[in-house]
């Protein structure tokens, strides 16, 4: 397991994503929707980098001319499909980010960090660039019972790729905290959150109405929310985070 693999997964994974999982109308709403509810927790002003763009779902979901947007990605196929949806992109590893010191007002990773040998160092590095005062947002994996369980099921360990990670929350609000004050934590993502992944299990061919079916089962996640002994056990979580000065 390494760079080079990852790489290769990432390279092959591109037109997965731009062909399946945000092709279907149910499954590229459920994306759209976590999308914005990301964007809705930072201010989007000033110089943004999309931490591992990509397709570009991101790019795509900011307001045209709200602020200059640079995208990077370590795969040169996903940028390819990135390239039509605005911003500048840059082929680099989010380990080892090729711009100065706090030349950037907010960073955001969305499904980064599980596929980083050593997320820590992604942390860092977004820090790094960041201004004191800048803005961090990431959605990233949960280790809860609800992602564990289907997991071993399928036979493959500890995520759907052995590239990957299931990241503990509690872990990765400790090791952001290091870096920054954290702002936010965001739990989500229970009875839906498969069905934004027709390229792992496509639920869609099997549920009737799939995009009203999505639309109902995020109502519920909502619910399950908000319910204390319950609200931690969700596929992903979202955490927000201003760079310590």
């Amino acid at each position: 397991m390494g760079r080079k693999s990852e790489i290769s997964t990432q390279e092959l994974a591109a037109g997965h994503y731009e062909g399946e999982r945000y092709r279907a109308g149910h499954a590229r709403w459920y994306h759209d929707w976590w999308t914005r509810e990301m964007l809705s927790r930072v201010d989007l002003r000033g110089r943004v980098l999309d931490d591992g763009c990509g397709t570009g779902i991101l790019l795509e979901s900011i307001p045209a001319g709200a602020c200059t947007v640079v995208g990077i990605d370590i795969s040169r196929a996903m940028l390819k499909h990135a390239g039509p949806k605005g911003g500048r992109l840059v082929l680099g590893d989010s380990q080892r980010l090729p711009f100065a010191d706090g030349c950037f007002d907010l960073v955001i990773g969305r499904s980064l960090l599980h596929h980083l040998p050593d997320p820590a160092l992604g942390i860092s590095e977004m820090a790094r660039v960041l201004r004191p005062g800048g803005e961090m947002i990431v959605v990233d994996t949960n280790a809860s019972l609800l992602s564990l369980v289907p997991r071993a099921l399928a036979g493959r360990g500890d995520h759907f790729s052995r590239d990957h990670k299931n990241l503990r929350a509690e872990k990765l609000v400790r090791t952001i905290g290091e870096s920054f004050h954290v702002d936010d934590v965001v739990y989500f993502g229970y009875l839906a959150y498969p069905m934004g992944f027709p390229d792992i299990v496509d639920l869609g061919r099997v549920v009737p109405w799939p995009g009203a079916v999505t639309k109902i089962l995020t109502r519920i996640d909502g619910w399950i929310a908000r319910v204390p002994l319950l609200r931690t056990q969700s596929w992903a979580v979202m955490i927000k985070g201003t760079r310590r000065g």
